[in-house]
């Protein structure tokens, strides 16, 4: 009785071996891990942001500050904080590991994203403080959940995350986003 258990054990620890490395097979680097994971925690990047709707003009800081890494991780910790009295700062801690599923991907270029019309790019520099970055820019026209957005926004792949510039109109007011900040700790 004992004998057939243990083959028993040992036929499941093996087919949990093969179907963890079939399921591990499926797994493909995270490209936003990979880019993180160059740096030290400390490093930051800040966006701030605009909107004007409805007569109303908010600004909102979104710094994105790297906590750790390790071969298997960066830990990113998301700070909002909106010009507004009486709000407090949102903070979220988000874990991206080193590999994913390739479905998880979230594309990077305008041109890869669903219910994105790119309708004219090329390339500018950018200047944010004393710093030049040559960018990429796109005008995108975006349509989802009903409201269409036309978009200009200019990326440079030296700045984590990419995004350097952006400005938004839709129905209900516009949106301009800029990096304020991109602090590397090497």
């Amino acid at each position: 009785m004992i004998g057939k258990m243990f083959k028993g054990c040992v036929a499941a620890i093996a087919v949990a071996a093969v179907c963890t490395s079939v399921f591990a097979a499926d797994l493909v680097d995270n490209p936003r891990y990979l880019e993180w994971s160059k740096y030290k925690p400390g490093t930051l990047v800040r966006m701030d942001m605009t909107t004007e709707a409805a007569g109303q003009n908010v600004k909102m800081s979104m710094t994105t500050t790297l906590k750790e890494v390790t071969a298997e991780k960066v830990i990113l910790e998301m700070k909002t904080a909106m010009d507004m009295p009486g709000m407090a700062p949102q903070v979220k801690t988000v874990t991206e590991p080193a590999k994913i599923e390739k479905a998880q991907i979230k594309p990077t270029s305008p041109e890869q994203m669903p219910n994105c019309k790119v309708v004219n790019k090329g390339t500018e520099d950018v200047k944010v403080g004393d710093k030049t970055f040559k960018c990429n820019w796109y005008e995108v026209e975006i349509e989802q959940q009903g409201m269409k957005m036309t978009s200009k926004m200019w990326t440079c792949d030296e700045v984590l995350d990419k995004m350097v510039k952006s400005e938004s109109k839709m129905d209900m007011g516009k949106t301009s986003m800029k990096l304020a900040e991109f602090k590397v700790v090497k």
